[in-house]
């Protein structure tokens, strides 16, 4: 007989039994080989003596060949010489014989491989890898690979994820334990049913992994797909500007957030004034926001990290896809190179606004971006990989002076640009340890040109001038895993980078007169990381503690920074699918970003820290509650606090054309306070899925030299954030969706008093820079007097967006899909930017002093995008 359960008995019972019916273990019996297999042995023993023998097949492995000394002749000498070394013994109970085996003999054995999708062989990153019985078990990385202990007793494997048909595999296994597990896709028209936590990777406390098909489940401004304005729908993540791709999270600048592409730090991420991400979302396979309980690989900057993954390509067969929205148009082909063993993916958008015509181009200006991703996957063998991966981005943008908007006095010119590029190395040490080494290059390049017909003087009748900034990075680094066992799991690694910073570069030519050229002040740095983590799992999977270890130094020319940064992060899960979390995270980070525009143009500087700037720190506690129902509402609040010490700002206008002086000089220091409350209601099953997420905020700064020196509200403080986001499923291969974005408004700075500049300091004798004043010669200026830092609120800005998407032919070769919607459907009218200006009737009868001007970027807006898929 064979049980499907395990068998254990303590010690004494068994000793109990054995005393009183040791005859059935002692009756005679002669082996008829002295080779076989342990069932071998048990049928013929049952065969000969008409003995029953009960046992568990889950952890008893029959098929292993065993060797008997060939001095055994009774039935429990046979047993005890083929059973040693399994932790198992025979016992005879109620004229039978069991085989029998204490818990503490439990063996555990450890399973490991890839997961990959069905289709293409592409890995999966977050599948869930579980025993179903005890319900442990781990999760894939972000290439594919887990490693897990079950015991002998285990019966079968799950894997599963929320967007892939759940897999069991049946165990035993045999010996090879390294394995290649595939999983099929679900159908992207059916509804998607989660199954509990483990098929659930989208939400933890302070963390949100967001599989790229979620993109498309909510409006986009225009159909252009972004991840990081759906990171936004979630508590904690807002953008600076209506509309903005730009991350705020938890009330921190933007250059505070360390942006990795396929593991390559950005150090820009948007187009057309930051409206839309560099991350195109056809190229993209996954993304993660930490914005609490930061792993300790992670390290450079204060406030979140955002790692986004591309997509390998499929190594089966080859697919394109072609999308043509309002603003761009892209592209995107993969297959295989060799089929299973290497593959590639290339995927390619251009914007269309330079393409409607001249008569736009003329009023308003030109502007042009494209984006290239590629991506070759090499497989070497089953336990080595490599992975190259490039990707560039470039923006063009030129305004006339003559153009309708704005009355300039010159031609202007922005042009920047990213290249990443990243070689990866994985490989599989052993089934419980897997290494990847990665070297990266990144470039950022910043160029700005400003032409004028108009000289300085009469004699003098062209004047140009060019500034230029460039980051440069060449990096080396390398993260390894060894899972113990299901209770622990080390992490540890290290990486050094080699920065190049020219923060700015400025050139001017004259008609007539000397050219001036002011080369950049280099900066040449070595950076170092390494660090430690070991992830624990106590009292039955209960208790979780993460603590961790990264430690970063920075080594120039005149100066030397290094810092340890702490992490710990523990978890303790309730009853009914509840947990608590608490974390700390000291983070440090290098580099600074000094900001002066409004809008979201690369004309800030990347500095790095010298000997008179210190490195910015900061210092992050959290507590979190979640809470599940039925597989299918989950409710989560969070609370934070987050102290900043030695973040810096500027006491002056600063762009790349300032390098006149030193710009160390125009640096100060101080320290912030970030903390919060954030809620989130969501619903991730059933045809009527959404996120309900709020954050109330305080965000406060502190200079010495400004303000009095008294605290006062950061430019990006936000006090509420609230979004409603919800999909509903019509039919298979229809679906409609609403959000609704409502944030505080923006502190503003105005001016307690103005009073006149009688001896025109800032517009001398009717010329600005030695050219015409925009202004009239009878209009005098008036200066502002600020007595408080952001003393004034602008209005709230909220936006309602529909959308609706059809898929046709979903189940042919050639695929089809219309996405419609309408973005600001009740037309409000948002701040995008405000500034106070001078205005004069057109009859100069009547001069206005100053007024408060709002300029805002999008009304209604409806929008319509194509998409062909084969």
């Amino acid at each position: 007989m064979i049980f499907n359960c395990l068998l254990v008995l303590a010690p004494a019972a068994v000793l109990h039994a054995q005393s009183k019916e040791a005859p059935i273990l002692q009756q005679a019996y002669t082996p008829p080989s002295r080779e076989g297999s342990i069932l071998f042995f048990i049928q013929d023993i049952q065969r000969q003596t008409g003995i029953s023998i009960s046992y568990s097949s889950s952890f008893l492995h029959l098929n292993k060949k065993v060797q008997l000394t060939g001095n055994e002749n009774s039935t429990g000498q046979v047993l005890n010489s083929i059973l040693q070394g399994t932790g198992i013994q025979a016992a005879a109970i109620n004229g039978k014989i069991f085989l029998l085996r204490e818990a503490s003999q439990t063996q555990y054995y450890t399973i490991s491989g890839f997961i990959r999708e069905e289709n293409s062989k592409e890995v999966i990153i977050g599948a869930s890898v579980y025993d179903p019985v005890t319900r442990r078990g781990a999760a894939s990385n972000a290439y594919g690979f887990f490693s897990v202990q079950v015991p002998d007793s285990c019966t079968s494997i799950v894997f599963s994820h929320v967007g892939y048909e759940t897999y069991i595999l049946p165990l035993p296994l045999s010996e090879a334990r390294q394995m290649e597990i595939y999983m099929q896709p679900r159908n992207p028209l059916q509804t998607v049913v989660v199954n509990g936590d483990q098929d659930s990777v989208t939400l933890q406390a302070g963390y949100i992994k967001m599989p790229v098909g979620y993109v498309s489940n909510f409006p986009a401004l225009l159909g252009e797909k972004d991840v990081l304005k759906s990171l936004q729908l979630y508590p904690g993540a807002s953008s600076s500007l209506e509309s903005s791709s730009n991350l705020l999270i938890r009330g921190g600048n933007a250059d505070q957030n360390l942006y990795l592409l396929d593991g390559v730090p950005l150090y820009h991420t948007g187009h057309l004034f930051g409206l839309f991400s560099i991350f195109n979302g056809d190229a993209v396979k996954d993304v993660s926001l930490y914005k609490d309980a930061f792993p300790a690989r992670y390290g450079g900057r204060l406030s979140s990290v955002v790692d986004i993954r591309t997509r390998d390509g499929n190594m089966k067969e080859w697919h394109g896809k072609a999308t043509l929205s309002p603003v761009s148009i892209s592209t995107e082909l993969e297959g295989p190179l060799a089929k299973d063993k290497s593959a590639m993916f290339l995927s390619f958008r251009r914007s269309l606004i330079d393409a409607y015509g001249r008569q736009l181009t003329h009023q308003y200006g030109k502007y042009q971006l494209y984006d290239l991703n590629f991506k070759l996957n090499q497989l070497i063998d089953d336990k080595n990989r490599i992975y190259l991966s490039f990707y560039k981005g470039q923006d063009n943008m030129v305004i006339p002076k003559d153009n309708s908007v704005f009355t300039l006095l010159d031609d202007y010119k922005f042009a920047w640009s990213n290249i990443t590029a990243a070689l990866k190395w994985t490989r599989v040490i052993s089934p419980k340890v897997f290494t990847n080494t990665t070297a990266t290059y990144s470039r950022f390049y910043n160029l700005f040109t400003q032409r004028s017909e108009a000289g300085l003087t009469s004699d003098q009748p062209f004047f140009s001038g060019q500034g230029v900034s460039r980051v440069r990075d060449i990096a080396l680094h390398n993260e390894t895993e060894y899972t113990i066992s299901n209770i622990q799991k080390l992490s540890f690694g290290g990486g050094y980078t080699y920065h190049n910073f020219a923060p700015t570069a400025y050139s001017s030519n004259v008609d007539g007169g000397d050219a001036i050229k002011r080369p950049a002040p280099k900066y040449y740095m070595s950076e170092i990381t390494l660090y430690g983590e070991d992830e624990l799992r106590l009292f039955n999977d209960r208790l979780t503690l993460r603590p961790g270890l990264h430690f970063g130094a920075l080594a120039q020319s005149g100066s030397f920074y290094s810092s340890l940064q702490p992490r710990l992060m523990i978890r303790w899960d309730l009853p009914r699918q509840q947990y608590v979390q608490a974390s700390y995270a000291h983070m440090t980070q290098f580099i600074h970003q000094l900001t002066t525009p409004v809008i979201n143009l690369p004309t800030d500087l990347w500095v790095p820290s010298t000997e008179n700037i210190k490195p910015e720190n900061a210092f992050s506690y959290s507590l979190s509650y979640q809470k599940q129902w039925e597989n299918k509402w989950r409710f989560n609040v969070n609370l934070y606090y987050k102290l900043l010490k030695d973040i810096v700002t500027t006491n002056t206008v600063l762009n790349i054309f300032d390098n006149s002086d030193l710009w160390e000089k125009k640096v100060i220091s101080g320290t912030g306070y970030n903390y919060g409350s954030e809620l989130l209601l969501e619903k991730n099953t059933g045809r009527l899925t959404g996120i309900l997420s709020y954050t109330l905020s305080w965000a406060w700064r502190e200079f010495r030299w400004f303000n009095f020196g008294k605290m006062y509200p950061f430019k990006e403080d936000r006090r509420h954030n609230l979004s409603l986001a919800l999909k509903y499923r019509v039919k298979p291969g229809w679906s409609i969706s609403a959000s609704w974005k409502f944030a505080s408004g923006a502190p503003f700075t105005l001016p307690a008093q103005i009073f006149p500049d009688y001896d025109w300091g800032r517009n001398i004798n009717g010329k600005l820079d030695g050219r015409a004043s925009p202004f009239a010669y009878t209009q005098l200026n008036y200066l502002p007097y600020i007595t408080r830092l952001n003393n004034f609120r602008l209005n709230p800005v909220h936006h309602l967006d529909l959308g609706t998407t059809v898929y046709l032919g979903a189940t042919r070769a050639v695929r089809h899909t219309l996405t419609a919607g309408v973005y600001n459907v009740y037309s409000r009218n948002n701040p995008f930017i405000v500034s106070y200006d001078q205005f004069v009737t057109s009859l100069d009868t009547e001069i206005y002093p100053l007024q408060l001007y709002q300029y805002s970027l999008f009304r209604t807006l409806p929008y319509i995008s194509y998409t062909l898929k084969f």
